[in-house]
Formats: C-alpha cells, structure tokens, sequence
C-alpha cells in the first residue's frame, strides 16, 4: 500500500514535468507560395514583400537617412530610445517642410539590444514615446529569464527538443511589445524599414530579416512573428538556444538572385579577392538545401556589434545597380546621404589586466559579449564610411550621366555625412565614466535608464555633425 502511495507522487510528479512537452509549439517558417514567385529568368526569387524598395516611404525624395541602433543589452535599448527622442527633437527644414528628423528615417539597422527599441518603433511608430518605457524598458526582464530556468511549468526547453530557451523568450517580448505582430504588419506601414540582424553561427555571417535574405531559403518573411526576430537577435549565447529557420530552397526550382549571381563573377584587384565575390559566395550557400538544410541564428553583435556591417555589405552587393534594384528612377534626385551610428557598448573592464585570474561566470560573459565583439567596431564604422562614400561618387556619376542640373542643383552636389554618437564620448567625464558602467543586462535601474535616455537624447541636439547636415539639405552650389 505505502509502495502504491510513493509511486502514484512519483508518476505524478513526472507528469507535472513533462506538462511543459506539450506547451507552446515552435513556428517554423513557411514557404514562399507559388503566387509569389517570380519568373524563373527573372533575376529574383519574389516579388514584393518586406524588403527596402518595395516599401511606400512619405520621406524627401532627395536624401537617405539610416540609423543604426547597436548591441549592449538594455543599456543599448535605453540610449537608442535617447536617439530616437533627439531625432524627435531635432528640426530640419527639407524640400521647402519644415519636418523633424525623425520623420526623413528610411532605414533602422539594429542588433541585439538595441532590435528591442528598433522593432518596438518600427510596429508602434509615436506609441514608443508614451508606452515603451512602461513596456519594456522599465521591465524587470531578468524574472522572466530567471522563471524560464527555475519554474518547472517553464521547462519545455528541458524535455522538448525542438523548443529551446531562447523559444520561451519569444513569447516574453511578444507578450510585451508585439502581440502577435507579423511582417506582414511592418508591411503596411511603410519605412523606414526595420531591418533585424542576426548571426548564423553554422556560417559566421550576418543573416538579416527582410525579403531578400528570405529568397534565400525560398522562405515568406510575411508570417514571421516579429518577436522571433527580435529573439534571434538578442539570442545571447549560453544562456539561449538558437532560433532555427528551415531552408525551403527546393521548392523555388532554378529561381536564382542575380544579386548574387553578378558578385560571383565580381574580379579580384591586384590579387585581392573581391568583397563583392566574397559575399556572394556567402549568400550562394543557402541555394543547395542539402548544404544547408537549417539556419541556426544567434546574436547579432557576434557578426557585427553596430549593426553597420549588414547596411555595408549591401551596398557591396548592389554594385552598380543601385539605382534599378534599390533606388529606381527616382536615385538621380538624391544628393544627401545620412548615416547616424547608436553605440550603446560599454568599455572593456580594465581592472582584468590587474587580476591573476579572470573565472568568474559573469566575466566570461562579458569577454563574449563585449571585448572581443567591440575590438573590431573601428573597422566596422571605417568600412562604413568607406562604403556610403563610394556609393556618393556612384550618385554623382548616375545624376552627372542624366543631366548638369537636376532639380536646380548641380549634379555633383552629392553630400554624405557618417555619425557615431557612443557612450564613450560623452563629453562630462564623470558622467561617461557611469554610463560606461551600466552593466550588460536585460534589467536595469530606473536611474540608469534615464541617465541613458538623457545622454541619447543629447547627443543628438548637441551634435555638430547633424546640425552640418541640416545646413547642408537646403545649400546648393552654383550650376
């Protein structure tokens, strides 16, 4: 009889564990519908959908603004919302409207945490200056990450194989921000264009949530839930799993990306290989699905801790054409490019250099997640630079091809500006030095946060670059 008893507690028991087994189900991506397709000789694999030249856009017409909102966990959420609320502040006047700044955002990159205030606005748009500190910012997100390790209700991720810790994560910041959201609802609103950036960590490269990373794998982003993507970029390594994408490739037939096809055949320089090829032979991976039957995404900082590289390298593989697959008919009116950089990275902890012995959990965490991403953000932004500037001389060159004098401006008039607002140059050293001290977290202070807010905001008001580039819009020189 007492036997009977402890194995009934026994059975019981292990039926509450299990219980999780057949909670919440995992979304794999769908393929691409036959509607979508594209012709097979058409040099793309779709049409439409979420990607930068599909999208309706109500900015000027004769300038590109990006933003980059980089990785840094909460604090890098907290100083990209600052930037955002600058740019709200901030006054230009551009094609004859006075506009805020804000409004002329065609493109925001963005990587881990700084996807949280990327994806937030991109879905809520105004809503973000009222609600996002209450939804997300002042969210104690560590009770959510701790339950999913210590509630047993919690632990589909422990029995069920294809649900992992970063899976039950998801459905935290879609509670939260997103409810449900999908692409499809991003869609409809028009840019800018949010641009979410993770790394597949089987490749080592940047894979990006729009429709033409999503051609790869003959996959419709459409459905995708927009808090998976979030997940996937904040998939801080140990602590979560991958979030797994399923390569439909098969099912596209011999459709193929003459993006792609035409890096391939990029030539080397002086024995270089080319960039352009480089990432090309990248990208052509995902076309033999017995290659690559999954994509396994972590991080986004782990590829590139800005979220520039990704903006970089597509200007690389667009080559010469980025007047026809980008920009149109309309690219010979623009002749003002801005790139603004939102660096919420810490510095490195010094202090390490003075110890005998770095073992500590946390501290390898950090060297993960900072000192060893960060050490190549230099060249990241140089890259950058390097980049927006060729593609002013490929505008100047297009504009000069069409005309002397487009629009009243002479055709040369092509102007580029790349702007990196970091903590680390925060002019009030005492103040850098707390910013700088903010750890890396999904949960911080409420003294934090609005010291974080504060320094983004200010530097954008404060910042002589941008107000160069608003005296600059309207400028013209001489025909």
């Amino acid at each position: 009889m007492i036997g009977g008893i402890w194995f009934r507690r026994i059975a019981a028991g292990a039926a509450l564990l299990l219980l999780p087994a057949c909670g919440a189900n995992v979304y794999m991506n769908e393929p691409l519908s036959e509607e979508k397709l594209a012709p097979v000789a058409s040099g793309t694999i779709s049409t439409g959908g979420y990607r930068f030249a599909a999208l309706h856009s109500e900015t000027s017409p004769t300038s590109i603004v990006a933003v980059t909102f980089s990785g840094g966990g909460k604090r890098s959420s907290a100083f990209s919302y600052g930037i955002l609320k600058g740019l709200r502040d901030f006054p230009i006047e551009i094609d004859g409207r006075r506009r805020r700044l804000l409004d002329e955002i065609d493109l925001i990159s963005s990587v881990s945490g700084g996807t949280f205030t990327a994806a937030y606005y991109g879905l809520h748009r105004e809503k973000i200056f009222t609600d996002y500190e209450r939804d997300f910012l002042r969210v104690d997100i560590n009770d959510y990450l701790i339950g999913t390790y210590l509630l047993p209700w919690r632990w589909q991720w422990i029995f069920d194989p294809y649900y992992g810790t970063n899976d039950e994560m998801e459905s935290v910041y879609d509670k939260l921000m997103f409810h449900g959201a999908t692409y499809a609802d991003l869609e409809k609103l028009g840019r800018p264009m949010i641009q979410i950036n993770a790394t597949n960590i089987a490749r080592g490269g940047i894979f990006t949530f729009n429709q033409t990373y999503f051609d790869l794998i003959c996959s419709d982003l459409q459905r995708f839930p927009l808090a998976r993507a979030v997940a996937a970029s904040n998939g801080f390594p140990v602590l979560f799993g991958p979030i797994t994408l399923t390569n439909h490739r098969r099912q596209c037939g011999d459709r193929r990306s003459s993006i792609v096809e035409e890096g391939l055949q990029a030539q080397s320089s002086d024995g270089i290989p080319s960039r352009r090829r480089y990432l090309a032979q990248q990208l052509a991976a995902y076309r033999d699905p017995d290659r690559v039957r999954y994509v396994h995404l972590m991080d986004g900082g782990i590829g590139d801790n800005l979220a520039v590289r990704a903006v970089a390298d597509s200007l690389v593989l667009l080559g010469d054409t980025l007047e026809t697959r980008l920009l149109g008919e309309a690219a010979v009116r623009i002749r003002r490019f801005l790139v603004i950089v939102g660096d919420g990275q810490a510095a490195a902890d010094e202090s390490w250099s003075q110890q005998r012995t770095v073992s500590s959990l946390l501290q390898v965490f950090s060297a993960v997640s900072g000192t060893q991403i960060d050490r190549y953000n230099f060249e990241t932004l140089q890259l950058a630079e390097i980049e927006v500037e060729r593609l002013a001389d490929k505008m100047r060159k297009l504009r000069c091809a069409r005309a002397p004098v487009i629009d009243g401006y002479r055709c040369d008039d092509v102007i580029t500006e790349v702007v990196h607002f970091s903590l680390n140059t925060v002019p009030d050293e005492a103040t850098r030095k707390r910013l700088e001290a903010i750890p890396t977290g999904l949960t911080l202070e409420d003294k934090d946060i609005d010291a974080l807010i504060e320094a983004g905001q200010n530097a954008v008001l404060s910042s002589t670059e941008l107000k160069r580039f608003r005296d600059q819009i309207g400028r013209r020189q001489q025909p």
